[in-house]
């Protein structure tokens, strides 16, 4: 039997990319059926089942996950050759992005604004979830880039630190909202945080337990519109950074009150597969994150955050 072709391979990655037959079609303009047939023909070819299909879409399966990682090495490599060969040019190809949610809020036009005005060859592909599946994801090849709440790299992790910002504590507006809150304070006060697997809230709930205190969580929100309408309408307060309140009008602006004793900060890192270094489009768009980060931080958008040392 014949091996795998391109085509296969390329259709096979945009299903596992996309999550859906159908949008992958969409995505590679071709019809459903053909993209089907396909990789049929490739799971025939290598004797194994890549893709579990249900109603909601596709994912995966083992092998699928094992080849995939593959397949995205080769692709890669195939797009470098061509570039290597036909010499300067316009940078074409895809990047998968990952942005958690209150960074996507202030980050994620200004910079697919900048792609798409300047780099009209590059196709970006966003993805915004929780930090811990973005992790996840880039784990599993399924993006080049992602911000994590990290400054360190780790196995299989390369990171380079973007900023720092603070957190605070959001609240219902008022005319009698206090310039700061301590800790202490903080601590008795009815919150709604993210599930214990999400980084913001085990960030903060270290953060307390070295003060030796300990959060009264009343209920686990793992949507950042929900808990800022929850803190807006005074049910309970949240611990968010600035960026979270991106683009609220005021009117439907919660209070931030700054927590001192001690102040609470957060790492943000610029992370992809170590085993993948940066290159082509993937490269060029991290420069273009990190540019963009700089921009708002040292405009003041990004308030109350502090780039990391270069």
């Amino acid at each position: 039997m014949s091996p795998p072709t391109l085509k296969q391979i390329r259709f096979f990655v945009a299903a596992v990319d996309w999550g859906s037959l159908s949008r992958a079609a969409a995505h590679l303009n071709v019809a459903q059926p053909a993209l089907s047939q396909q990789i049929a023909q490739l799971e025939a070819i290598l004797r194994n089942e890549l893709l579990i299909r249900t109603a909601r879409g596709v994912r995966p399966t083992e092998a699928g996950q094992r080849f995939y990682r593959h397949a995205r090495t080769i692709l890669r490599q195939v797009d470098g050759a061509v570039a290597d060969l036909t010499g300067p040019g316009p940078i074409i190809g895809r990047v998968a992005i990952g942005l958690p949610t209150s960074v996507a809020t202030i980050l994620a036009h200004p910079l697919l604004s900048t792609i798409l005005r300047d780099y009209p060859g590059i196709r970006p592909e966003l993805f915004e979830s929780l930090s811990g599946y973005l992790h996840e994801l880039i784990a599993q090849h399924r993006l080049e880039l992602a911000i994590l709440y990290r400054d360190r790299s780790g196995p299989g992790l390369s990171v380079q630190p973007i900023l720092r910002e603070e957190l605070f504590l959001v609240t219902k507006a008022g005319a009698d909202i206090p310039a700061t809150i301590t800790m202490r304070e903080v601590a008795g006060l009815p919150l709604v945080m993210p599930s214990p697997t999400h980084t913001l809230r085990t960030m903060v709930e270290a953060a307390f337990s070295r003060e030796g205190l300990s959060l009264t969580v009343i209920a686990d929100v793992d949507s950042l519109p929900t808990m800022r309408r929850i803190a807006a309408s005074g049910l309970a307060a949240a611990i968010l950074p600035i960026s979270g309140l991106s683009g609220l009008d005021e009117a439907a602006r919660p209070a931030m009150i700054r927590i001192v004793e001690p102040t609470i900060t957060r790492p943000l890192g610029l992370c992809y597969a170590a085993d993948q270094p940066l290159a082509g489009p993937a490269a060029l768009v991290a420069d273009l994150m990190v540019a963009e980060v700089r921009r708002l931080v040292e405009s003041g958008a990004w308030g109350n955050a502090v780039l990391a040392d270069p």
